[in-house]
């Protein structure tokens, strides 16, 4: 009857990933000739199935199929536009797509027609299969919208049409607050690491990195900034327009300049699109050579992020989908550390994390 978009699954008792291709089929009959794997059988209701003891994601997997994921409804029209939008966005930071991704999901369930909770559920999933393939190199879409579904799928069973729309709006006001709390978070801990009085550079834009210059300079540390052109999109022009407004003392440079005056910087501060599970780092295109130059010079160099930016899709064997004009990928040798909501945490901590994010993600 249909096909399903693959799904990965991590069964932490075998420590494996499975790759599940679903596909759904309508019996002729109901009768059942088990062969030497099977002991019994019953039909269940596909809303009882997270009650059983399952093989891996087995209910989600059949999400997958049962509902028709390919369909554009006109009510969601608007909602999908903003979807292809956050698809062409060359030139806001990771963080801040992440939440606009959230808030396409509460638009959806207000826009969405569906008069029960399975129907609005079927909805919110088709929104959030385009978002995930959206921005492919940034892990916090993914991760976010994994989060806020699981979340809303322990809702599912438990009201019905307008009540459940209530709930999955009040769902994603949550998730907004937390993914903003995370970035604030991750700002005020890289503040310790900012020089008392030195030089800082800084690559591409990144809210989470702009924060932290603001509240660096707040608590008097005098530093300069060096903000890179980031070509081709001009992303640091724009970072350092903002720093600015915020009254902090930034030159912008060409970004062949970075390594020619890297030997006068006292640390290199960037943002991230996603962190791989051997520690590497995905950020704007030049960033790799950035990093190299430093660890070659005994520079620090720190990416601040909020955790959901470690890359479960890479975890679970996803072929990574980086643009190499917009992206490159750093080595984790070449990272100090990574500055999250939670502190600094090592290159070699990012699966451990990881394994632990994939524990309340819905796939």
């Amino acid at each position: 009857m249909r096909s399903g978009e693959v799904l990965r699954a991590f069964d932490e008792e075998t420590n494996s990933v499975w790759v599940v291709h679903p596909f759904l089929f309508e019996a002729r009959s109901k009768a059942i000739q088990l062969d030497w794997e099977n002991t019994e059988y019953k039909w269940a209701d596909p809303n009882e199935l997270g009650s059983y003891e399952t093989v891996p994601k087995l209910k989600e997997t059949f999400d997958r199929v049962r509902f028709d994921l390919q369909a554009s409804p006109i009510a969601l029209s608007k909602v999908l536009r903003g979807v292809d939008e956050l698809a062409q966005d060359r030139v806001r930071g990771a963080s801040f797509l992440g939440r606009q991704a959230i808030e396409l999901i509460a638009a959806a369930a207000k826009a969405s027609q569906a008069t029960t909770a399975e129907e609005l559920f079927c909805d919110l999933l088709l929104v959030a299969s385009r978002l995930r393939r959206a921005q492919p190199g940034m892990a916090i879409i993914r991760n976010l919208i994994g989060k806020l579904l699981f979340d809303i799928d322990r809702k599912r069973g438990s009201a019905s049409g307008e009540v459940f729309r209530g709930l999955v709006v009040s769902l994603t006001e949550k998730t907004l607050a937390r993914a903003r709390d995370a970035s604030e978070d991750a700002s005020r801990n890289s503040v310790v690491f900012l020089p008392e009085d030195g030089q800082v550079l800084t690559h591409s834009y990144s809210r989470t990195v702009m924060r932290a210059l603001e509240l660096g300079m707040k608590s008097r540390r005098m530093f300069q900034v060096y903000a890179t052109e980031s070509y081709p999109g001009m992303e640091g022009k724009k970072l350092a327009e903002d720093l600015v407004d915020i009254g902090v003392p930034v030159k912008l440079i060409a970004d062949s300049a970075a390594t020619s005056i890297i030997s006068d910087i006292d640390l290199v501060l960037v943002g991230a699109d996603s962190v791989l599970t051997d520690g590497s780092l995905v950020h704007k295109v030049g960033t790799k050579n950035i990093a190299t130059t430093a660890y070659e010079r005994g520079i620090p160099f720190y990416s601040a992020c909020e955790s959901t930016k470690f890359s479960t899709a890479d975890f679970l064997g996803e072929p990574a989908e980086i643009p190499p004009t917009l992206f490159d990928v750093t080595p984790s040798k070449y990272v100090s550390k990574f500055i999250t909501e939670t502190g600094a945490v090592e290159p070699g901590e990012v699966e451990r994390r990881i394994r632990v994010m994939l524990r309340e993600i819905y796939p």
